[in-house]
């Protein structure tokens, strides 16, 4: 089973390198080879997943018939289930039935479940350490800022935990050198410069990349490109920057803030943000513990 590549008229990959950064060297060229093979393979570990996935993108699908398709993965059920019931919801012992989970979380949260397990993500190698937890946190707050941007909350939540999908690839196909550029970058900022230094692009871009090759809706991979890119940006990829800042705020709190404002174009302040730390942090530990179980 191969993944479906992009739709046609939809936005093609994301280019390895982007305007005003290091072209890939050679070395690099190999492991994004590597990554786009991956992507080809990956549906065959995890089918029901990768049907989700496609499911979830068809407009003929409702509740019911995604429940049915999800139903069939009995590890990726519970953890829909388990986040259905969560206190984020409301709803805490309440879903029992895959299709009424499905119409809790919504169609995103579910797709993006299923990326995680489809890429093998609930058991992520040692050197990606905080990698739930800093994806958990930065869906939590993009979802928390989203009412702000005039953003769907599910959206920018979903979008929020796979930004950092990447991650996980580089790791599968380059396990020889990005382990070292992950210990050897002191903040996010050393990481991604040293990410386009090696291969041309950031881990965002290749989540980008991973979601356009899995038909995404185009918005979303266009989205997660504009993230760690200077200038103005969609609103929905504004609520996953802010996101990523209120991560890195929490778990990094030596690290130079960088302005919300500057991050929004304006529409959020550092005390806006600040102001979620909280409830992030509160929610974001609950669904920790309920995806890890």
């Amino acid at each position: 089973m191969s993944v479906p590549r992009p739709r046609a008229g939809a936005a093609p990959p994301v280019p390895a390198s982007a305007p005003g950064t290091s072209a890939a060297p050679g070395g690099a060229v190999e492991v994004l080879g590597r990554i786009s093979a991956a992507l080809d393979d990956l549906p065959a570990h995890r089918p029901v997943a990768a049907r989700v996935i496609a499911q979830a993108d068809d407009h003929r699908s409702d509740a019911r018939s995604l429940g049915q398709t999800l139903g069939c993965d009995p590890a990726l059920t519970a953890k829909v289930l388990r986040l259905a019931n969560s206190a984020y919801f409301g709803l805490s012992g309440r879903v029992s039935a895959p299709a009424f989970a499905v119409t809790v979380v919504g169609f995103s949260t579910v797709r993006s479940l299923a990326v995680a397990a489809m890429a093998g993500l609930e058991d992520v190698p040692e050197s990606l350490e905080e990698f739930w937890e800093r994806s958990v946190l930065t869906a939590v707050a993009a979802g928390e800022v989203a009412g702000r941007l005039g953003v769907k909350a599910p959206d920018a939540f979903s979008l929020g935990l796979l930004a950092r999908l990447g991650q996980a690839l580089l790791v599968r196909c380059d396990p020889d050198r990005y382990p070292a550029v992950l210990a050897g970058a002191a903040d996010r900022e050393e990481l991604l410069a040293a990410e386009v230094h090696l291969y041309g692009s950031s881990h965002t871009r290749v989540s980008a990349e991973a979601l356009a090759a899995w038909s995404f809706p185009d918005e979303l991979p266009a989205a997660l490109a504009q993230v760690d890119a200077p200038g103005w940006a969609s609103p929905l990829s504004v609520s996953v920057r802010l996101g990523v800042e209120l991560s890195e705020r929490l778990l990094a709190p030596a690290r130079a803030p960088r302005p919300a404002g500057h991050l929004s174009g304006g529409r959020v302040d550092d005390g806006e943000l600040d102001a979620l730390r909280s409830r992030v942090q509160q929610v974001a530990q609950e669904m920790l513990r309920l995806l890890a179980a």
